[in-house]
């Protein structure tokens, strides 16, 4: 915390993280260019909800691989989306990196498991990008959006193995009944390929209270996340190194699956979301947070795909 110095009279200076040795990687910065007048773009006024896209261009000037990030991001970040730009409307592009917590290491300290010694993410040099920074300003005071995420490189003599994103989002054309106590899903995706899952986390918004996920093989269902809190929403990282809670519907324990998660043909993904409508209107899929609602599987894959 606080390794910029930053003393600007905004919320979250202490955030602020220095970027990695040039040769070791490189550091995407969203935010204003001076702090005493930052652009309007920066700057939420109160109760002000919103999501906006910002242009960037990595920061490598040669061909790396990179898997360790570091993430920080100002208070009033729900969530941030690095991908690379699409070249056109049919190119979803690529999503390199993503977030719901204002700190967050991925792999955990940056201790990169033994089974994941041969993972890394290609990147092109100068490569066009789009940051997706959805902002809440609950507060009566104009609020700042900054955020910085560092990509750490790896040695591309050591990466066998390429990461794939998961971003599933189940269904996109619900609508949920003003103070309606209901179910998402349960969702399905086929996995293909025989790999591991590295990671996962539930995307859901404020009317969310219960995100769950599933590893099904033949008669095998395990739970393998399940989480209540939306506002800081867990995060599992599944690997040799890492042991996760075990989950307690009754009692609200978050946790799920230990250990290297492994993922086979034939094998399926599922998720549900329970939500209860605490508003007097339609819950849709939209990124508002509080009248709006989501139920997304955002993982991170090697050797495995799920369709």
């Amino acid at each position: 915390m606080n390794e910029c110095g930053l003393n600007t009279g905004w919320p979250g200076d202490e955030y602020c993280i220095l970027p990695p040795p040039p040769d070791k990687g490189f550091q995407l910065h969203i935010g204003p260019t001076n702090y005493e007048h930052p652009e309007p773009e920066y700057v939420l006024a109160p109760n002000e909800e919103t999501t906006v896209n910002f242009e960037a261009v990595s920061g490598n000037d040669e061909p790396v691989y990179f898997y360790y990030r570091q993430y920080r991001m100002r208070p009033g970040t729900h969530h941030n989306i690095v991908g690379t730009t699409p070249a056109n409307a049919l190119d979803l592009g690529q999503r390199l990196a993503i977030t719901n917590h204002l700190i967050e290491d991925n792999p955990k300290h940056g201790k990169i498991a033994p089974e994941n010694a041969g993972v890394g993410i290609a990147l092109q040099p100068a490569t066009p990008l789009t940051v997706d920074i959805h902002s809440i300003n609950v507060s009566d005071r104009p609020a700042l959006r900054e955020i910085w995420v560092n990509f750490w490189y790896r040695d591309p003599r050591e990466v066998t193995e390429p990461v794939l994103e998961l971003a599933a989002p189940g269904d996109i054309e619900f609508a949920i009944e003003p103070h309606a106590d209901t179910m998402l899903g349960p969702f399905r995706c086929a996995v293909w390929g025989s790999g591991r899952m590295l990671w996962m986390y539930g995307h859901r918004h404020a009317n969310n209270v219960r995100f769950s996920a599933w590893r099904v093989r033949g008669e095998s269902r395990e739970l393998i996340y399940e989480a209540f809190d939306w506002a800081d929403p867990l995060l599992l990282e599944f690997s040799s190194n890492v042991v996760n809670p075990a989950p307690d519907r009754e009692r609200k324990v978050e946790g799920g699956h230990s250990g290297v998660l492994d993922l086979n043909v034939g094998d399926f993904l599922e998720w549900e979301c329970h939500v209860i409508n605490q508003t007097d209107g339609y819950l849709r899929f939209t990124n508002q947070n509080f009248t709006g609602e989501m139920c997304i599987l955002d993982a991170e894959l090697v050797g495995a795909a799920c369709l």
